[in-house]
């Protein structure tokens, strides 16, 4: 009995070993080709969309004119958005560009710190990032770094909006580093961190007689977050009817023809205001822009050369509540706000660059046009006026355009605008005794990324 129990063993034994390597077999070649295509070929070239989501903590500042400044409060929250970008794939660099915009909800206030005798706060309600990217990819991993211009809505208030509130896109800039993990050929997963400084802006006035003064909020913050990327690139994935821009194969990419798209972004400079009195100094300006595109390309061989225009609409701003010297102010008076606002902005440029693949790194330079609005001063008071004027002057950049499929591309770009000095509006001098003439000069920097069609 003893015997026979061990031979029904080793039978059980022997044929469970035989079935388990047979279930092998049947089993290994459907897993193998999953995670093989990732791992012997992986690829990041293409367009993708993602979700990111996150949080992190930072400081903020509030200051005026008057020398009132109650000095960085801490802020912390989370946030949530969308991410779009392009991979292109050199060997084993890797470098792109990417978009994000989230919603979120850093917040912070302090009482009766500094120069507080209320409670001052700040929320950060919106950010986003436009922003290059350079990665070394190492079998489905890759490690990157990134910098590029930060954007954020900020609202900030005293004494809980009893003393003055409101809210502006403030802009400035960002670096961060990260890690990104190939899924399978068409999803990834990332973690990242990025800092981001948002400059000063004028985010509110204070209503304190006998006249308003203009509160800058500054804003830096520390994030974490991770996020997951569709890709739309060939191969399998695990959504099959997503679609899919055409692979390498499908080259080569041919840029001429006629084409128009969209484009949004962000702008941060100087303005200056001055006349035969006072000369105001310089003051920063931010903003954000969005509008539509048309040009025409030519290729020959890899060099691809074309003309491009476009118009945008502008939130780019700024104001100055004060001046070095006697005057302590844009009027007489003091305490009464000097501003700029760039209504619309436009170029018409030439454009030369080399295509590679389905990328094309070029340089733009032509002629920058736009429309200000300045004034100054409470009107009947001190020095006070406004107007407006359309401006035409040179503005010149580079940027890098990647073909997603043989319609549709993508791009970012980088544009230094001067818009000149000139007189922009009359000023009633002396509680209007006399005129004088304001001259206001603008010069900005532009970031923005935009999504063309090409027609033929």
């Amino acid at each position: 009995m003893y015997k026979t129990s061990l031979y029904v063993a080793a039978a059980f034994a022997g044929v469970l070993g035989v079935t388990t390597a047979q279930a092998a077999d049947v089993l290994q070649p459907a897993a193998k080709p999953v995670f093989k295509a990732v791992l012997q070929a992986p690829n990041w070239t293409g367009f993708y969309v993602g979700i990111q989501a996150g949080g992190g903590g930072g400081t903020a500042r509030q200051a005026d004119f008057t020398g009132r400044d109650i000095g960085n409060y801490n802020l912390s929250g989370g946030l949530v958005g969308v991410t779009w970008g392009y991979n292109w794939q050199i060997g084993n660099t890797v470098i792109g560009f990417e978009s994000d915009a989230a919603w979120s909800k850093f917040k912070g206030s302090t009482t009766g710190g500094g120069n507080c005798i209320v409670t001052c706060s700040a929320e950060l309600q919106a950010f986003g990032a436009n922003r290059f990217r350079l990665g070394y990819a190492y079998d489905r991993w890759l490690p990157f770094v990134a910098g590029g211009m930060a954007w954020g809505y900020l609202h900030g208030d005293e004494n809980n909006g009893l003393l003055g509130s409101g809210a502006e896109f403030h802009y400035g800039w960002t670096v961060g580093a990260g890690l990104e993990a190939l899924l399978d050929p068409n999803w990834s997963a990332k973690v990242e961190y990025l800092y981001a400084d948002l400059r000063g802006g004028n985010t509110f006035t204070d209503a304190l007689a006998p006249a308003s003064i203009t509160e800058s909020v500054t804003t830096r913050v520390h994030i974490v977050r991770a996020g997951i990327n569709y890709k739309f690139a060939p191969g399998g994935g695990w959504l099959s009817f997503m679609p899919r821009s055409p692979g390498p194969a499908n080259g080569p990419w041919n840029w001429s023809g006629l084409y128009a798209g969209i484009n949004y972004g962000g702008g941060a400079g100087r303005a200056s205001q001055s006349d035969i009195l006072f000369d105001r100094g310089q003051y920063d300006v931010s903003g954000g822009l969005v509008g539509g595109t048309i040009g025409y390309n030519l290729q020959h061989g890899s060099l691809v050369y074309g003309a491009e225009a476009d118009l945008d609409y502008t939130t780019i701003k700024g104001a100055t509540s004060g001046m070095p010297g006697a005057l302590a102010g844009c009027s007489i008076i003091g305490a009464v706000n000097c501003d700029t606002k760039l209504n619309w902005f436009g170029t018409a440029r030439a454009r030369v660059g080399i295509a590679v693949d389905r990328l094309l790194p070029y340089v733009t330079a032509g002629a920058a046009f736009g429309k200000l609005t300045s004034s100054e001063g409470t009107p009947g008071l001190g020095l006070s006026g406004s107007g407006t004027s359309t401006r035409i002057g040179w503005t010149a950049g580079a940027g890098i355009e990647a073909r997603l499929d043989d319609r549709w591309s993508a791009k970012l770009e980088y544009l230094y605008a001067d818009l000149g000095s000139r007189q922009t509006f009359t000023d009633q001098a002396l509680f209007g005794a006399f005129t004088v003439n304001e001259i206001v000069s603008f010069k900005t920097h532009i970031l923005r990324s935009g999504l063309n069609y090409k027609f033929n």
